[in-house]
């Protein structure tokens, strides 16, 4: 809308008058409108849009006060409100296609003030009629031009068809405003522009232009909502991706940790196994030499031969035996060695090692496993680390065996706990393993100290191995046996270990 002459001031029709108040009114009520519907979806770019979508609403509310009583100050301000308005409205639109980019503030005022001085000079100089129009329209249809093109490449991005009101309302817009330049270039007067005129131009911009406010504020509504929920499905993916890949991350830790379990069995089944091979090894032969000689000097006592020779070949024996006495101490010596030597270790750090494996492995099994520690976190006993760890997964991995086959309505549960006790004048730290499951049989205690032992059908001793073998090398013992008749049912293992 355009000012009108002061000799056609005064002459308003009261339909112009009417008209300049609904136009007033629409562009206050949709802004305001706009901005309580988009209420929890105003991001930063909503905001610079619904900004310069203000100052574009105030910029022709003032235009329509101006065709009722004209005013070079209005005239100033609505330029300024329309150059700011449309600068923030292309800047929405360019951070919606770059997040990163920056228009500082100091660049829209250094703009905003060059272009207000510009309308100052040109309405000033009474050039607002030609060349205040003109400049005008040109920015308008850069505002109409760049506007579509961003609108464009966001349609490319977002597949939102909101923005096609936009692209519409922009088209409208520009194509009053070139219309404009069009008869102002051929020579056409402003006043045929004027409201008041009601001419088919005049009409045609009034009516683009605000059927051009009321489809930018439901576009951009639109807009927004669509972009919302394109980002909510994006947060959503990911948020299942993350999901899948946890469960992914949960079944190789469970994995692991089985892995962990096998190798500690495998583990202490391969240094027994050594062991023993070298033990057959290496002393088979001091034993077939003791044997032929027994065997002759049984002969030579048939054959009568002298007590000075008998004598030799006796020394001879015992020669042999000695040796075979050496090899099995130079092997145990070796197996010691080749767990390490035993040295002060912490026992609550050795079982905080193990514990989220063992833990991982009885959740899987749906039995409760827990872990309490009675003693200074610094308190040492005399062990192996490596061997003490073998130990407690093997004993652990059979109490879960015979719980996961056991069928009863009690929860199973298996407690570990580490405290201290007193036996035989001496204190001790005991590292107990205790679980509900069914008791030790009468055959099962009453073969423990047979230097292999099993409680499983087909099993191979080797756990009660370790636990009376490997803990005696500590200068320690091992109690197996069964919770007291008037506490619940239930196995129980004790490492009784040497303090440091």
């Amino acid at each position: 809308m355009q000012s009108l002459p002061e000799s056609t001031a005064l002459l308003i029709h009261p339909a112009h008058e009417l008209l300049a108040l609904i136009v007033i009114a629409l562009h206050v009520v949709l802004p305001l409108g706009t901005w309580a519907m988009l209420s929890g979806y105003r991001d930063p770019h909503a905001k610079l849009w619904l900004s310069g979508l203000a100052c574009y609403s105030l910029g022709f509310s003032l235009s329509a006060l101006n065709t009722l009583a004209h005013n070079d100050i209005q005239t100033i301000l609505l330029s300024i409100f329309y150059l700011t308005g449309i600068l923030l409205m292309l800047e929405a639109l360019a951070r919606d296609l770059d997040p990163s980019r920056q228009l500082t503030l100091k660049v829209l005022w250094v703009t905003v003030c060059m272009g207000g001085a510009y309308f100052t000079v040109i309405i000033l100089h009474g050039f607002y009629p030609t060349w205040g129009l003109m400049s005008l329209s040109t920015l308008f249809v850069f505002f109409s031009t760049t506007g579509i093109l961003l609108s464009a490449q966001l349609i490319q991005r977002h597949r939102s068809r909101s923005l096609y009101l936009i692209v519409t309302a922009l088209v409208l817009l520009m194509s009053g405003h070139l219309l404009r330049l069009g008869m102002l270039l051929s020579g056409r007067r402003a006043e045929s522009f004027q409201v008041a005129a009601f001419t088919w131009n005049s009409n045609y911009l009034v009516l683009s232009t605000v059927l051009t406010m009321i489809l930018i504020s439901f576009g951009y509504w639109g807009y927004l909502l669509d972009k919302m929920r394109h980002k909510t499905s994006e947060m959503q993916a990911k948020q299942w991706a993350a999901e899948m890949l946890a469960e992914e991350s949960q079944l190789l830790i469970k994995e692991r940790d089985q892995l962990l379990m096998v190798n500690a069995r495998v583990s202490a089944i391969s240094s027994l196994s050594s062991f023993s091979a070298m033990l057959v090894h290496d002393i088979s032969q001091p034993l077939q030499a003791l044997e032929f000689g027994l065997y002759n000097l049984q002969h030579q006592i048939k054959s009568d031969l002298c007590a000075d020779h008998l004598r030799e070949r006796i020394h001879e024996l015992q020669v042999m035996s000695g040796k075979a006495g050496e090899m099995v101490s130079h092997l145990r010596q070796l197996m010691v060695q080749g767990q390490d030597h035993v040295s002060p270790i912490s026992p609550h750090k050795a079982m905080q090692t193990i514990l989220p494996i063992l833990q991982g492995e009885a959740a899987q099994r749906k039995i409760s496993l827990t872990y309490r520690n009675h003693l200074d976190e610094q308190s040492q006993v005399m062990a192996n680390t490596v061997m003490l760890q073998r130990i407690i997964f093997n004993a652990v991995g059979n109490a879960l065996d015979v719980l996961n086959n056991k069928q009863s309505t009690i929860a199973p549960e298996i407690k570990l706990a580490v405290f201290s006790g007193n036996k035989g004048g001496k204190r001790w730290t005991i590292l107990q393993i205790a679980d509900n499951g069914p008791r030790f049989s009468t055959e099962v205690l009453s073969h423990l100290n047979t230097p292999i032992q099993t409680s499983k059908p087909h099993g191979m001793g080797l756990g009660l191995l370790l636990l009376q073998s490997m803990v005696r090398l500590w200068d320690g013992h091992a109690v197996i046996g069964n919770t007291p008749a008037d506490q619940p049912p239930g196995a129980r293992i004790e490492l009784w270990l040497t303090p440091a």
